[in-house]
């Protein structure tokens, strides 16, 4: 009799190791889509099939819709959504975990150069900037922090 609860509890134990990391993803998956949609998209559903007709455009149509907004929502999520600061637990885990597609080299210029700067950076005065103004902005804090370098020697 006491083998037998053994073997049931090693059993249970043995099942719960394996498939702890698929069952946390997907709740992780389910917890954090809505918080990161609203990051993301400020008018839900016309911005939402922009991007996606963009990036069907990018991969000639051969993703799923589902794939192409999960790996918009990880590589964005992760540049809107800063990690190091407090976050909630279930965004944090989604965003981290690895995209369910992996796009070729040329793709992925192609959705860099597209998605940049997504979202959209508001100004004090209310208008979203260009992506020229964001290049003058990066440019001037880029040359403060290249001045502010410390040499290291090298051995």
């Amino acid at each position: 009799m006491t083998y037998i609860i053994i073997a049931i509890i090693i059993g249970v134990v043995t099942t719960i190791v394996f498939t702890h990391k698929p069952i946390l993803r997907l709740i992780a998956e389910k917890r954090a889509l809505p918080k990161i949609e609203g990051f993301l998209f400020a008018q839900k559903q016309q911005n939402k099939t922009q991007v996606l007709k963009d990036i069907h455009t990018l991969t000639n149509h051969r993703l799923s819709d589902e794939m192409v907004m999960d790996y918009f929502y990880k590589i964005k999520g992760l540049q809107v959504v800063n990690i190091n600061q407090p976050t909630n637990f279930w965004v944090k885990m989604y965003l981290t975990t690895p995209t369910k597609v992996k796009l070729n080299y040329f793709e992925q210029v192609k959705f860099y150069e597209t998605f940049l700067n997504y979202p959209g950076i508001k100004s004090n005065n209310g208008n979203s900037r260009t992506k020229v103004g964001l290049n003058k902005v990066d440019h001037k804090y880029k040359a403060q922090l290249v001045g502010k370098l410390i040499p290291q020697k090298f051995a």
